[in-house]
């Protein structure tokens, strides 16, 4: 089990590539590897009101790629022919990062994605549900039973076609632990190696959210998976 990741917008002088921080308990000192997953591509899409050209995607992906990021993370595919080309054109510059491409909630959406990032050196599914009652009503209209259906369904599905799946649990924050913990380990046996934890709604502080994620790994005590967290402004 690794952790440690963050997940932020890209600041190209915050972090240096391969940046170890040392944390000091007491007498012990233990040194941890923080690895830097960048979204700033994933918020600049035609929906999000800010959408980047496509010139300017390439040039913020080869910045991130020349300064080593460990993981980048791209809009959701909406114009097929567009943004899988600009997936196709990322293959070929994108060698020692993690290409990470988000599908939507069937099948069809996870081959659309694929096809975009396949042919990458390091590719990555990235499948997103909503754990908390509210999300879980009001976005997929189902119940937990339901949701847990749908996360080893498509969770299986998008690990048919690639090795390396993350589920991102949507609002956790606000979720039952119960539930929480059960979400993520479904996901886990259905094939996900990487489990992104979010306060989606902004619900705690950066203490009680730091807190929250140390209790749910704990309680969890999942090995061979990665945890990510993300935070919300």
């Amino acid at each position: 089990m690794e952790t440690g990741w963050y997940r932020d917008n890209f600041v190209p002088e915050a972090f240096a590539p391969g940046t170890f921080f040392i944390f000091l308990r007491g007498k012990e000192k233990t040194m941890k590897k923080i690895q830097i997953c960048d979204i700033t591509l994933a918020h600049h899409s035609e929906k999000s009101g800010a959408a980047l050209s496509f010139k300017e995607k390439i040039e913020v992906a080869k910045h991130l790629a020349k300064m080593g990021v460990d993981v980048i993370e791209t809009a959701p595919i909406e114009n097929v022919k567009t943004d899988t080309l600009f997936l196709k054109t990322m293959n070929a510059f994108v060698k020692n990062t993690v290409l990470s491409v988000p599908c939507g909630m069937d099948e069809k959406s996870i081959d659309i994605a694929w096809s975009g990032v396949s042919k990458a050196e390091k590719p990555r599914l990235l499948l997103s549900l909503p754990v908390s009652t509210i999300g879980m009503e009001y976005t997929c209209h189902k119940k937990p039973p339901k949701i847990l259906e749908m996360i080893q369904r498509l969770v299986s599905y998008a690990r048919s076609l690639c090795t390396d799946v993350e589920f991102q649990a949507e609002d956790a924050t606000r979720s039952e632990m119960d539930f929480l913990i059960s979400a993520m380990k479904t996901a886990a046996e259905a094939g996900a190696s990487t489990i992104t934890l979010c306060d989606s709604e902004g619900a705690m502080l950066p203490e009680e959210f730091g807190a929250f994620v140390a209790d749910v790994i704990e309680k969890a005590n999942m090995d061979n998976v990665t945890f990510f967290a993300q935070c919300s402004n």
